[in-house]
């Protein structure tokens, strides 16, 4: 159960981030609904608005309408006010009771007295009005105002007409005062009313007022109103939903273009988008394709960078690990014995240095076509770097890989490579480490492989080597394995120190400046020193990180320790593999900015042997070097080539003489006359010269008598953790001597 959690754990993580994932995607809008939404809310605010104004527009024309229909009734007033000046009122109540219902619309007639009260009323027996009378027979009082606006209106044309308004427009109360008028007998039979004449005299008997509600014509038509709104919010409906299916359709090109994006944002760069018919969809689909197509070619780029040497095309270092780890997984299954082949070429760097870097590539390009045809199509080649390649021979037994191996050196024989009008005959030694399942750890095998070609090469160069396992042989290997881990580890970790052996002026015995060497420090606390584990690492190729480590630390240590000496001055060893990196001046000048580092305070060894071959690459970075201000020695002169006509024509500002010919200098008088010819030369070229392994007293002496300006040994100053700056004690007889050169 216990070996079951991490699985539950992880199906619970995905369920989790499933989840997260899908209330994200509910959590987004939908861009149909959005603009769906927006049509909706649109044509509800359109239909509002329209249905607004139908309304109180129709309140407006209803009033109108109810207005100029009750202003007819006006004709009626004087028939209708007949009970108040009739002797016979009960007929004339009786015709008025027959009258009102015949007409819906009126609801009551009311009669006041000219003083404004009540005195009777009639009731149409058909009216719904919503009156609030007690009875029939009591009319309804009427304000005072309005009583009095009737009043003014004796002897008008016109009655008074009360409205209910815009709110309630159906409602109207039409009041009207009753009056007779009367003609004195003596002008009665002269009264012409066609001629205009008035009556003598006017009295008011009372007031008449008609209430009338047009609630049934009102009912009729808000039933209409209501057809109409329902009419208008199915057309609402109908429109949302032919709207959706427009827009549906109208934007199903941008729905098509959504699962395609998503399997283009996980990688799937082979996705089909589906034909748009519009053409802005069209233009985005058009451009979709474009950058599918052009990350595919990048994607096809960065594979081939990623996995290929960018010089022969052929697999590189990290692709074939992954090779070799696959073929070591394939032992589990059963499967036969393999090989693994370690060529390095002979003496490749004569191509380099005589006609440089251009032509050793082209000859190199010439090799991978030959490996390339020299093996199976099933097996793979690698250039592992620099000169050397490897070979991964699959299902192949001990007879099998000796004879592709001897195939490859016969083709390699008759490559003739021309340069210059030059023709390079280029050999190789291979070294063969058989697969067979015993050992599936692939850093070993590389290693076992590079020392069987190591052993070929020891053997006479041109020939192929099996490694034999042996109780030397393996306790090389391991120790040769070891060494590489301990130094990777020391790179990654920063278990390198530094330390630091004064060169002191042989005339004066003050200290000019400091070489910086470098010690490893193992897990057990020992300090290592260089010669046990430098040659590894170029084995290795390790190197040129330690180099660049070695700068870094340097300009670190510059910049602690110059405070307290202000002309301290370092020297710094640099290998040949320093020198392979195109970028060495450029991470000089950016770390010495960096700590604030004057190169002219800084001095830059190389190796005889390296200047001697003067690479084009090496002597134009050691050209920038120089331009950027720092110093240059040639390192142990005299082991090498000791070329003095090379000497002159070199620019260094210091020739350091090699140790093996200070130690004995005391008994050798051949070692004398060595540095002799050094120092005068190096005069003569205006560089100081510098004696290492200097012991004693009588050698430093002796050496400053020959012409030597510098020393450096234990018996000048031991490597230090920090610089120090200790005189050099000079012999009497030294000083004797040169007070007499002097005089």
């Amino acid at each position: 159960m216990i070996s079951q959690l991490p699985k539950l754990a992880g199906l619970y993580a995905t369920a989790k981030a499933s989840w997260a994932n899908w209330r994200t995607d509910r959590g987004k809008r939908v861009l149909v609904n959005e603009i769906l939404m927006i049509q909706i809310m649109s044509a509800v605010v359109i239909g509002a608005l329209a249905i607004a104004a139908l309304y109180w527009g129709g309140q407006w024309v209803l009033k109108d309408s109810y207005s100029r229909w009750a202003m007819q009734w006006t004709a009626e007033l004087n028939e209708l006010g007949a009970p108040l000046y009739l002797d016979d009122k009960g007929e004339a109540l009786l015709r008025l009771e027959s009258f009102v219902d015949r007409y819906p619309e009126i609801d009551r007639v009311n009669y006041y007295s000219a003083s404004g009260d009540p005195i009777f009323t009639i009731a149409n027996g058909d009216s719904d009005s919503d009156s609030d009378s007690d009875s029939d027979n009591e009319p309804a009082s009427v304000s005072a105002s309005h009583l009095d606006e009737a009043r003014a209106l004796v002897g008008a044309d016109e009655p008074y007409v009360i409205s209910g308004g815009i709110i309630n427009p159906r409602l109207f109360e039409i009041v009207a005062p009753i009056w007779v008028e009367s003609l004195s007998e003596a002008d009665l039979f002269d009264f012409d009313p066609t001629a205009g004449d008035t009556p003598e005299s006017s009295e008011l008997i009372g007031f008449v007022s008609i209430q009338l509600d047009y609630l049934i014509f009102h009912n009729e038509l808000l039933a209409n109103i209501k057809t109409a709104i329902l009419i208008l919010v199915a057309l609402l409906c109908l429109f949302v939903w032919t709207s959706r299916r427009a827009l549906q359709k109208a934007l199903s090109s941008f729905s098509d273009l959504q699962s395609p994006i998503k399997q283009l944002a996980k990688g799937n760069l082979d996705v089909e988008f589906a034909p748009a018919q519009h053409r802005e969809i069209s233009d985005i689909v058009e451009a979709l394709e474009k950058t599918a197509s052009a990350l595919s070619e990048r994607d096809s780029r960065l594979l081939q960078l990623a996995n290929h040497d960018a010089l022969t095309g052929l697999f590189n270092r990290r692709r074939f690990i992954e090779d070799l780890r696959a073929e070591l997984g394939n032992f589990r299954h059963g499967r036969r014995d393999s090989a693994l082949f370690f060529i390095d070429l002979d003496r490749f760097k004569y191509v380099n240095d005589s006609c440089g870097h251009p032509a050793g590539d082209r000859l190199i390009q010439s090799v991978a076509e030959e490996l390339q045809k020299s093996i199976r199509s099933t097996d793979t080649v690698a250039r592992f770097g620099g000169d050397e390649f490897v070979v991964l021979l699959r299902d192949a037994d001990r007879n099998a890989a000796r004879e592709c191996a001897e195939t490859i050196l016969t083709n390699i024989r008759r490559l003739a490579h021309v340069e210059n009008e030059r023709v390079f005959h280029v050999h190789c030694s291979i070294g063969i480490e058989m697969i067979d399942g015993s050992n599936l750890d692939h850093d070993d095998l590389m290693a076992k492989a590079d020392i069987a070609c190591h052993e070929a090469k020891s053997a006479g160069r041109n020939r192929v080597a099996f490694f034999e396992q042996s109780d030397e042989r393996s306790t090389r290997t391991s120790a040769d394995v070891g060494w590489m881990n301990k130094l990777r580890n020391a790179i990654d970790e920063n278990c390198f120190e530094l330390r630091f052996q004064p060169i002191n002026r042989i005339e004066s015995g003050a200290t000019t400046h400091h070489e910086v060497l470098i010690r490893l420090r193992d897990k057990d606390g020992r300090i290592i020193g260089p010669d046990a584990f430098l040659p590894s690492a170029v084995r290795f190729g390790l190197m040129s990180e330690i180099d660049f480590w070695i700068i870094r630390r340097s300009a670190a240590a510059w910049a602690d320790y110059q405070r307290a000496k202000q002309t301290l001055q370092l020297s710094i060893n640099l290998s040949a593999n320093a020198f392979e990196s195109d970028n060495l001046v450029s991470y000089v000048k950016e770390t010495f900015d960096e700590f604030g580092v004057d190169p002219r305070c800084i001095i830059f060894e190389i190796t005889e042997s390296l200047a001697i071959r003067r690479p084009q690459n090496v002597e134009k970075q050691i050209d920038e070097l120089r331009a950027l201000g720092c110093k240059l020695a040639l390192d142990d002169f005299g082991t090498g080539y000791s070329s003095f006509s090379y000497l002159q024509q070199l620019h260094f500002d210091f020739i350091k003489i090699d140790g093996v010919f200070v130690q004995d200098i005391l008994n050798n008088p051949v070692d004398q006359k060595m540095i002799r010819m050094i120092a005068e030369i190096g005069n003569e070229a205006n560089m100081q010269t510098v004696a290492e392994y200097v012991q004693n007293a009588e050698s430093i002496a002796l050496l400053g008598e020959l012409g030597v300006d510098l020393a450096q040994g234990y018996f000048v100053g031991r490597p230090a953790k920090i610089p120090q700056f200790r005189s050099t004690p000079i012999s009497l007889s030294y000083r004797r001597s040169r007070r007499s050169i002097g005089k």
